[in-house]
């Protein structure tokens, strides 16, 4: 289960983690918490180092001390995995991200490098992702025309893997053909690169053999 914490009001996050106090409810009865919810699976928040610092320091005390227990009377054990898509580290250093939180959280740390940095992992995702748009917008199942590969990768991908979902969801709407073409991807055109005159006489000197 996946819990944006961004997204999600402050006076919220502490019962949607929880489940609120008794005392709360007004009933005996206790709604439960997403630890509870979710026990023995995981719960990925995303972005938790937006996470207030108050539900910081709680989440970082139940991490050490699971405060719900199964009928059986066993610990509720679940895992947890966070995500964050700034300098986690420099979130820390600033003190936006509470040490006692990350501590706790980074025991294993998994650095995800940018799709403009994954080479074909780019084309890979996209092969992944388009029969599940197709579906999910209720079209018959496209595919990329090879010269799409290329621009893929040669773009930068400011938005990740989210800005690939949407350019994919567009042409899958707007595409006219159950091929999909560059154009029906609405990428921005290549850059020429600019070099100095200085160096394109130098280039040219090369090329004819001057010294």
């Amino acid at each position: 289960m996946a819990l944006n914490c961004a997204a999600t009001p402050e006076a919220l996050l502490e019962d949607l983690l929880l489940g609120p106090a008794p005392e709360d409810t007004g009933t005996p009865w206790i709604k439960p918490g997403l630890f509870e919810l979710v026990a023995g699976g995981t719960i990925v928040l995303e972005e938790v180092s937006l996470l207030p610092q108050a539900v910081q320091a709680m989440l970082a005390k139940a991490i050490d001390h699971p405060p719900l227990r199964q009928p059986s009377g066993r610990l509720v054990h679940t895992w947890i995995i966070g995500t964050c898509n700034t300098d986690v580290d420099e979130a820390v250093r600033r003190g936006y991200f509470g040490r006692a939180l990350f501590r706790r959280l980074a025991a294993v740390r998994i650095k995800m490098p940018p799709l403009r940095d994954r080479g074909k992992d780019v084309l890979l995702l996209a092969n992944w992702l388009l029969p599940r748009i197709c579906a999910q917008e209720h079209r018959a199942l496209m595919t990329l025309a090879p010269e799409v590969g290329p621009q893929l990768r040669r773009y930068g991908w400011p938005g990740n893997v989210r800005e690939l979902s949407h350019k994919l969801t567009r042409a899958v709407l707007l595409a006219t053909d159950s091929v999909i073409s560059v154009e029906d991807l609405d990428l921005p055109p290549e850059r020429p690169s600019r070099i100095s005159e200085e160096e394109l006489e130098a280039r040219i000197r090369d090329l004819e053999g001057a010294p």
